[in-house]
């Protein structure tokens, strides 16, 4: 998803704001400037929340980045039931006035997810693949998103780590889940960044050095 803002505004932000200040500057005009302020607070707390800045991804390339502003609430182990597996889950409660849009945890490719889980569940989600098999989900539990996913890619396209990849809108909670294996980097009550805070890593075990026999011979040195 290519983020798109003007002054770090939002397109969609600029409707809202576009339609308050007229509203204010009209009632203003008519009734006076006291009956005006609460449309100015509008204004500014639209301002405010419609706001989104550049961040500095982390060169860490199995790094989870935050894909939110937030409050870690929620880290340990459980069951992931939107694949059916041993997971670590992490929570993040979303600043209101954090980043607008939404960062991708990691680099990788975004899948459909199917099963029950979604069906029953009051959450809407996302589910990514990286390039080394670990796959990641995002979800939306608290808070609305119109119906749009996380990642509002097509199935099948990438996302790039800590870039860009849907809006937060109304979310108030966001879940993580990670392989079980993952190294959590939070503790609870540290506030993240989106795009910008590492969460965990994932780990990968280096393969090891055959020895003995199964070692390969040395190389030979010209004379």
């Amino acid at each position: 998803m290519r983020r798109k803002t003007l002054f770090h505004i939002v397109p969609e932000g600029w409707a809202v704001l576009t339609g308050l200040a007229v509203a204010c500057a009209l009632v203003n005009a008519l009734f006076g400037v006291w009956a005006a302020l609460p449309l100015a607070a509008a204004v500014l707390f639209s301002i405010l929340y419609f706001r989104d800045a550049p961040r500095n991804v982390p060169a860490e390339p199995l790094a989870v980045i935050a894909p939110v502003d937030g409050t870690v609430v929620h880290r340990r182990e459980g069951y992931d039931p939107f694949l059916d597996r041993e997971a670590v889950k992490l929570s993040l409660r979303v600043d209101v006035f954090g980043a607008y849009f939404m960062r991708s945890p990691v680099e990788g490719t975004v899948l459909e997810v199917t099963g029950e889980a979604v069906d029953t569940l009051d959450g809407v989600v996302s589910r990514i693949r990286t390039d080394e098999g670990d796959e990641l989900v995002i979800v939306i539990q608290h808070g609305s998103l119109f119906g749009t996913r996380p990642c509002r890619s097509n199935y099948g396209e990438r996302v790039g780590q800590g870039r860009c990849c849907g809006m937060r809108r109304l979310a108030r909670r966001v879940d993580l889940y990670l392989p079980v294996n993952s190294r959590v980097e939070v503790e609870l009550g540290d506030h993240v960044r989106a795009g910008a805070c590492v969460l965990a890593k994932l780990v990968h075990k280096k393969a090891a050095r055959p020895t003995g026999a199964d070692a390969p011979p040395p190389a030979a040195h010209p004379a």
